[in-house]
């Protein structure tokens, strides 16, 4: 406490406010109580991203069963709401070709990428892409 000596009677008020402090949690009922929150409040005052922040991913994930997770799935029910001919006509009409494009046009832009370092490298000025040898064609009138 503060050092100084405590008289009896001061003794026995503060035994006597603990025992009513005890009596009094004792006989909350906490499911009333927990009746009377506004979770939709409590949650809108939680910042999530913080939440998120302080769970680690990999130990989450490292308890979790992958096969007794894909046993509870219905694969025939998934493939039943499944419009296959709608993914196959996707594909058919240049999706595919699409993602090539997109590879080809990443690859050359790391293409790019290598020959502006490999000039900065070596000191020298670089002047773009490689064009066709010699002027360029006419175009038939």
């Amino acid at each position: 406490m503060d050092g100084r000596p405590v008289t009896r009677t001061e003794a026995l008020a503060q035994a006597v406010a603990g025992r009513a402090v005890d009596l009094v949690v004792s006989s909350v009922d906490i499911n009333a109580v927990l009746d009377q929150v506004d979770l939709n409040a409590l949650l809108d005052e939680v910042d999530i991203n913080q939440v998120l922040d302080r769970i680690d991913l990999n130990r989450l994930l490292s308890r979790i069963d992958l096969n007794d997770l894909l046993q509870h799935i219905d694969f025939d029910a998934l493939a039943g709401e499944t419009d296959f001919g709608a993914v196959i006509a996707a594909a058919s009409s240049g999706a595919a070709g699409d993602a090539l494009d997109v590879v080809r046009s990443q690859a050359v832009g790391l293409d790019e990428f290598i020959a502006r370092w490999i000039a900065r490298l070596r000191r020298r000025p670089y002047s773009g892409p490689p064009g066709p040898p010699g002027p360029p064609a006419r175009a038939a009138s």
